[in-house]
């Protein structure tokens, strides 16, 4: 019996010592299985495809291109541009525009000259002049990130966009100043060229009392060149590197008035007959002695820095007035004269910062130099008995003189390089001339009530 009770627990005690050992097999063979599922599990990630995805969508980023309009011509059509009987225009329009730090903001400046042919009047001979129309316009591209998401083309500025502009004409038939706010778009033809069209309201600044009136343009032509953005390198920035990157040179605009002091012969060339009325405009004659001629509204200009804080600076200034007048007389006799005045002012400046770091956003220059002033009348009057033209009387005069100027700039930046600036100056004034002859001590003045200033070329 006890041996029988001894074999029992002997038997027992090897069931438990198989059954543990079984155990252990079975959990060292189940690991190997789990580990290799987890392993395999490892190599079938899915994130590829979105990487491919991504890739897909990204679209070269253009900083600059120069664009070549074909379509800037006008065939033959009459009673355009004060009543003239024939005008006809052929030229190119030729166009920059560049990125301003974001890629939804840009500035473009374009230059379109043409040749002419017109007359002013039916029957007269044709005559052929130089036509050149300038523009200077800020640019908001405003669904580029929604045509991206879309896979759609985004290269040379391909997007809608909302446009303040300026535009400037030198004509011999009329010169004009337009501020015009526009909506439009600017899309790739093809690989070289490109669509540009827009439309809005424009407001005439040269007329004496500008009002609005429906806007436009145009253009169609070769996308010349292009440069893309750098590719992104990361490298150490000292904190004092901001402040060695200055800007080489500058552009901008003014809108504003200034006066000018011009200089003709006292010595009268209108005529006046026995018997006969006198010229039409005695009493407020262009072209005779010295008086005062407002150059409005536009101002162009450029500059150079020569070093940190001074810069030489060139603008371009003109004006143009035109006055009429008639007398008749009991006996049926009319006299009826036009004088057209035209000026051009090339100011050439010395610009000095008086703040120091460039990268403030308030800035203040002082501003000074020399204005050459080109001048010139022409006057043209007919004689009238009955309605008939019986003789016809006219003359040109020309004037040249030199003023000094200096005065005071404000200018508020945008950007982390402020970039751009809105300006505001005020000037004074005085002709050398009359200066050194001591009959005008009188200053005159300008003001700029508001302009844009871009400043590139950072070192």
């Amino acid at each position: 019996m006890p041996h029988s009770s001894t074999f029992r627990i002997c038997q027992q005690l090897l069931c438990a010592g198989l059954l543990a050992g079984a155990t252990s097999s079975a959990l060292a063979q189940t690991t190997p299985a789990d580990t290799a599922r987890l392993s395999y599990g490892e190599e079938t990630v899915t994130a590829p495809p979105l990487v491919a995805d991504t890739l897909l969508r990204v679209q070269r980023e253009d900083q600059g291109l120069w664009k070549l309009g074909l379509n800037n011509f006008t065939l033959s059509s009459a009673n355009l541009l004060d009543s003239s009987r024939y005008y006809t225009r052929h030229g190119v329009h030729i166009a920059y525009e560049r990125r301003l730090g974001h890629p939804a903001w840009s500035v473009m400046g374009e230059v379109s000259p043409a040749v002419i042919r017109y007359r002013t009047e039916a029957g007269a001979a044709l005559k052929r002049r130089l036509e050149v129309r300038t523009q200077l316009a800020g640019r908001y591209y405003y669904n580029l990130g929604r045509r991206l998401r879309l896979g759609r083309n985004t290269t040379h500025f391909s997007a809608n966009y909302v446009s303040l502009a300026f535009a400037n004409r030198v004509s011999p038939l009329r010169d004009y100043a337009e501020l015009g706010a526009v909506y439009g778009l600017q899309r790739r033809l093809g690989r070289y060229s490109f669509l540009d069209v827009n439309v809005g309201l424009g407001s005439d600044l040269s007329s004496r009392m500008p009002g609005l009136y429906p806007t436009g343009s145009f253009r169609i032509g070769v996308a010349l060149s292009s440069w893309p953005v750098a590719p992104y390198q990361a490298r150490p920035v000292p904190l004092n590197e901001d402040q060695t990157l200055r800007p080489r040179a500058y552009a901008g605009l003014f809108l504003g008035g200034y006066i000018y002091q011009v200089h003709y012969s006292a010595s009268s060339p209108y005529r006046t007959l026995p018997n006969q009325l006198p010229s039409t405009v005695t009493g407020n004659q262009s072209g005779v002695g010295v008086y005062d001629l407002d150059f409005f509204p536009l101002y162009y200009y450029a500059g150079y820095y020569v070093s940190s804080r001074l810069a030489v600076q060139v603008g371009w200034q003109q004006a143009s007035t035109s006055s009429s007048r008639s007398a008749a007389n009991s006996s049926g006799l009319t006299a009826q004269g036009v004088a057209k005045e035209r000026g051009v002012a090339v100011p050439t400046l010395v610009r000095y910062s008086l703040t120091r770091v460039f990268l403030k956003r308030l800035q203040f220059d002082a501003v000074g130099g020399l204005v050459p002033i080109w001048s010139s009348v022409r006057y043209r009057e007919q004689w009238l008995t009955n309605g008939q033209i019986t003789s016809e009387y006219g003359f040109r005069r020309r004037a040249f003189g030199l003023h000094a100027t200096g005065g005071l700039n404000i200018s508020y930046g945008f950007g982390r390089r402020r970039r751009i600036q809105l300006t505001s100056e005020l000037m004074l004034t005085t002709a050398l001339r009359e200066r050194a002859k001591g009959t005008d001590q009188n200053l005159r003045g300008g003001i700029s009530v508001l302009g844009l200033r871009y400043r590139f070329g950072y070192r």
